[in-house]
């Protein structure tokens, strides 16, 4: 496989990113920004959690600091962000996962400006994922939706090819363009990958067609608004964090569009809170609804997923095994149930779950979005469990996992 990410712009963009954690105003950022989480989150921080704050508050740093070495709107390139930390070509990338991030997702970011005219060039490689979204964003916490659109329904020519043009004007009739707001920040993209093993982010590249007298923002100028957002964006992503952390514990509210909140337009979650002990364990069951994408993921208390590159903590519909009727059964719990959708809750007791559906159809399939939950004891467990679940020793299950691994590992390979 050739690795569509490894190429010239990600590797400087992150160039860019460890030359800007060396600078002072990095770390004092760092600390403020840690000072206000602290504060948001009060006494309510559950102990097992606690030694994975500061991590947390790095990530969250250099999440911002990837969004700095891609704002340039007048020579824009895409920067993937939201990752675990990796090693390749001669250096370490910074973890910057945060937000909810979906390890199912290759996330990346280009900058835009209103009144520019862009065009993006795209084109599947091998296997496609399994949904694609381009967002132009109005804010850093790409919360605040100006358009979309999606593949499936991207035109594209026979050899899996497509342009996407972005301007100020309306399509007036042209294919797969996007129309800028004056706020406009970014172009943002999520590769939707159910199946690791096979599926690969598209490849991208973006050019602004348009002569831009204005000289780029030096490094410095893009350090400075990235501490600025990364300041000023604590109280929205608090938020976010309470669609999870402000339900009732074990409780896990049937789906919303989640364009009402600020999340993907066409999605649909289940957002919930876990808090199980080492003898229970949560069934959680659902259909795939005719969705394009469909997962079930773990975060934890900090609002980020739990080391999915290394441990099963989260399941897409491609990698489960479904039930006869088609549904999904998952138990989410410490110990090893001995089926094959178990996920893992990485040594943590406070959870916060999220089921999505993407690029649903129009009309309702197998009853539409929808979930079952229940806890149970681990010595109950069996009884609750429809008869036809697919079962996994612990030789199978080590297969499994080092499957996964290796899967992953293809989005870190040069």
């Amino acid at each position: 496989m050739s690795n569509p990410i490894a190429n010239p712009d990600q590797l400087s963009a992150e160039q860019d990113v460890l030359a800007m954690w060396e600078m002072p105003q990095t770390k004092a950022a760092r600390a403020h920004v840690a000072q206000l989480w602290r504060v948001g989150h009060g006494v309510d921080v559950p102990q097992d959690v606690e030694h994975r704050f500061d991590e947390a508050m790095d990530a969250w740093l250099s999440n911002y600091l990837f969004k700095a070495a891609a704002m340039d709107a007048t020579r824009p390139r895409f920067v993937r962000n939201f990752m675990p930390g990796y090693n390749w070509h001669g250096h370490a990338v910074p973890d910057a996962r945060m937000g909810g991030d979906n390890p199912d997702n290759c996330y990346r970011l280009a900058g835009i400006g209103h009144g520019g005219r862009y065009r993006i060039t795209g084109q599947i490689l091998e296997v496609c994922p399994a949904h694609i979204s381009f967002t132009l964003v109005e804010n850093w916490g790409t919360s605040v939706t100006a358009q979309m659109v999606e593949l499936p329904g991207i035109v594209l020519d026979d050899d899996g090819r497509f342009t996407i043009t972005i301007d100020d004007q309306p399509a007036s009739g042209r294919p797969n363009h996007m129309t800028t707001t004056p706020r406009v920040k970014f172009l943002f993209v999520r590769d939707s990958m159910m199946d690791w093993q096979r599926e690969t982010p598209i490849a991208l590249t973006i050019e602004r067609l348009d002569r831009v007298a204005a000289t780029p923002p030096s490094l410095e100028a893009r350090l400075d608004e990235a501490l600025r957002r990364a300041r000023e964006d604590v109280p929205l992503y608090y938020w976010f964090f309470r669609l999870s952390a402000g339900n009732a514990v074990n409780n896990m509210p049937q789906p919303m569009r989640t364009a009402s909140v600020g999340g993907l337009v066409t999605q649909a979650s289940s957002i919930g809170r876990l808090h199980l002990e080492d003898d229970q364990a949560a069934i959680i069951r659902f259909p795939r609804a005719g969705a394009a994408y469909n997962s079930l993921q773990l975060a934890m208390w900090w609002y980020r997923s739990i080391d999915a590159h290394q441990l099963q903590t989260g399941l897409s519909a491609a990698q489960a095994q479904p039930d006869v009727d088609g549904f999904i059964t998952t138990v989410v719990s410490a110990q090893d149930p001995g089926i094959a959708n178990w996920v893992q809750t990485g040594g943590f007791r406070d959870l916060l779950p999220m089921i999505r559906w993407q690029g649903l159809p129009s009309e309702p399939v197998d009853g539409g979005a929808a979930h079952q939950m229940h806890i149970v004891s681990l010595c109950d467990l069996e009884a609750r469990l429809p008869r036809d679940v697919v079962r996994m020793s612990i030789a199978e299950r080590e297969k499994q996992i080092s499957a996964r691994r290796v899967a992953w590992d293809r989005r870190i390979s040069l």
